[in-house]
């Protein structure tokens, strides 16, 4: 099966900046007249969906299934229909173009404006070959409502909404009349338009070029502008998502602190008298005040493992400021003397 010459993803080119964008209403409707045998005179009768739909049988030859389409549709979800043929079609020729279907099936002008703009520009790059045997009509017929199309789905050099679809009226021969001459002693006097017309014209065309001017200059601005502040944003997100790193690893480092010290306790619980406080408190110690690079670990049944500082030297590095009780009495030289013990 003999298939359109572009193969690659060719809509991977067409941007949002694409001068395809730009493209008139008016050029549309005549490029799918042209191409397609059709009157279309609105953009919003292409909502349907059958008029991609076969824009894609014309590129990309026995890709599309016309015997699915419906062209007597109606109601958003018989274009639904349409569109999922259409979906269909971009798959299996590679186009990674998204379809909103949701908003070109409620047939709003500006959607589908954009949406045509970016399949005529896709035809453009394709480029495919000029196939003079394709019977745009014969293929439209093999869909729902393909023998009784609507008048914009058929062939009658339809123009576009706008332009005028009537031959204008003859005019009528303008026969010249002999204007009497204005005649004075000095003789005859040529009337001519009125002063400053041509540096007033000349004038509006000068401020029109400037006013131009200035508003592409200010655009420029507010496009840089708005380019640093992006950058700016993004290199926050980097710190914050930085900052958010180091504080999921600090939160973890502590919980498995206080899960092995639960654990500790759990077992002495069990032991009872067997297991004596003075140990448990020096383990406790040893877990509280390690730091990550000791490599502490607390055991199911409750053993201390790694570290290579003495309880005795943890202690020493605690702060040198002791914290008071109530009863005047130092926490750090009663936990101290507990140990000594």
């Amino acid at each position: 099966m003999i298939r359109g010459p572009v193969r690659q993803p060719a809509d991977a080119a067409i941007g949002m900046m694409d001068g395809a964008y730009f493209t008139s209403r008016t050029e549309i409707l005549d490029f799918f007249n042209n191409l397609l045998g059709m009157s279309l005179t609105k953009i919003e009768q292409t909502a349907t969906g059958g008029v991609a739909c076969q824009l894609m049988d014309y590129i990309f030859p026995g890709t599309v299934q016309m015997k699915r389409i419906n062209w007597a549709a109606r109601t958003d979800f018989q274009y639904v229909d349409n569109y999922k043929v259409l979906q269909n079609a971009f798959q299996k020729n590679s186009v990674q173009k998204p379809i909103d279907v949701d908003r070109l099936v409620r047939a709003k002008y500006q959607d589908n404006l954009e949406f045509c703009q970016w399949l005529k520009a896709f035809f453009d790059h394709c480029n495919p070959p000029q196939r003079d045997d394709y019977d745009p009509l014969a293929r439209r017929a093999l869909g729902k409502g393909g023998k009784s199309l609507e008048q914009h789905f058929r062939p009658g050099g339809g123009k576009a909404a706008g332009s005028s679809s009537r031959a204008a009226p003859p005019r009528r021969a303008v026969v010249p009349t002999t204007q009497p001459k204005t005649t004075r002693k000095s003789g005859t006097r040529t009337v001519r338009g009125p002063r400053g017309a041509n540096e007033k014209t000349s004038t509006f065309s000068e401020r029109l070029t400037v006013g131009s001017q200035k508003i592409t200059s200010e655009k420029i601005v507010v496009d840089a502008n708005l380019m640093k502040k992006n950058s700016e944003l993004l290199d926050r997100v980097a710190e914050l998502e930085l900052t958010l790193t180091g504080i999921e690893k600090e939160r973890d480092f502590y919980f498995e602190k206080l899960r092995g010290i639960e654990v500790m306790l759990q077992v002495h619980e069990e032991k009872g008298e067997q297991n004596k406080a003075d140990e448990l408190l020096k383990n406790v110690f040893k877990v509280l005040y390690a730091t990550s690079e000791d490599n502490v670990v607390v055991t199911d049944d409750g053993e201390v493992l790694g570290g290579n500082h003495d309880v005795q030297e943890l202690l020493e590095n605690v702060t040198k400021e002791p914290i008071e009780k109530e009863d005047g009495q130092d926490f750090d030289k009663e936990m101290y003397d507990l140990l000594e013990e």
